[in-house]
């Protein structure tokens, strides 16, 4: 990696600093583990703490453009649970805000907006947010701080308005490399960038590599590893989502597990509950 520039190395003093700030601010909600994994063979995960979350990506109906909002499909989903409470992140990864033209950016903006609108209408007490949206989800930026991260800083901020209308932000911190330093980087970096929209911060965890990292992928994160992702979670966001599991048996031997076991006994012993 090559070394940072005057520029990054204010920004990596920035971050540090900052992280300081959102730490005092992660204590403003209690800790809460998400259950969004999809494992075959999954038992039920409530008496380890866990708390389900349910994924909203099916958002077109057959034959419907997936450039538009398809508001009818909207309102249809989002009707069937419109007494529940529980939490539901919409998975848009086809409206791109990076990388795209400011006029681009500003339909798609409204589109996620209008999107999430037409869901709080029809599903009033449910607990609403988008996956990897608020902020962007990057990685190579954030290790570099040359003009793609500079981008990803303005467009977080462009896309601010969007955090008024969700109750929570969901943040993407899987692991394409088998760099523990840099990916405490990328996740610092991301979570603080989250804390500044003002909502809880649940960030989304995956206890393998990334399907992008082909000489990886398919095997799980070592567990000192994973202990060191849940812990820092832990230090800076209100929560963790736990994901992963497509197409694969569940094991409860899996170290992952026992490892997420052993770091939600701590959760419960430092809050001195049973």
């Amino acid at each position: 990696m090559r070394a940072l520039s005057g520029f990054g190395r204010l920004c990596v003093f920035f971050a540090l600093l900052l992280s300081c700030q959102a730490a005092e601010g992660a204590g403003a909600h209690p800790f809460i583990l998400f259950d969004g994994l999809s494992y075959s063979g999954k038992p039920d995960l409530a008496p380890y703490g866990l708390v389900p979350i349910v994924w909203v990506g099916d958002l077109w109906g057959p034959g419907r453009s997936m450039d538009s909002v398809d508001e009818e499909r909207i309102r249809s989903l989002f009707q069937r649970v419109k007494n529940q409470t529980g939490y539901f992140y919409l998975d848009i990864e086809n409206w791109p805000l990076q990388a795209v033209s400011a006029a681009v950016r500003r339909q798609n903006i409204e589109k996620l907006t209008r999107t999430i609108d037409l869901a709080r209408l029809a599903a009033p007490k449910a607990r609403l947010g988008f996956y990897g949206i608020l902020p962007g989800i990057a990685y190579w930026p954030l290790q570099q701080h040359e003009a793609a991260y500079r981008e990803w800083l303005t467009v977080n901020r462009e896309i601010a308005p969007l955090a008024e209308h969700v109750d929570a932000v969901f943040p993407s911190l899987y692991v394409f490399y088998d760099d523990l330093e840099a990916w405490k980087s990328y996740a610092r970096q991301t979570l603080i960038e989250a804390r500044r929209y003002g909502k809880p911060v649940y960030a989304f965890v995956w206890p393998e590599f990334h399907d992008s990292n082909l000489e990886l992928r398919g095997r799980e994160v070592p567990r000192a590893f994973w202990r060191a992702e849940l812990d820092l979670c832990e230090e800076l966001a209100d929560g963790i989502v736990l994901w992963g599991g497509w197409q694969r048996r569940w094991s409860e031997g899996a170290p992952w597990w026992q490892e997420t076991k052993a770091f939600e006994s701590a959760l419960h012993a430092n809050r001195g509950t049973p």
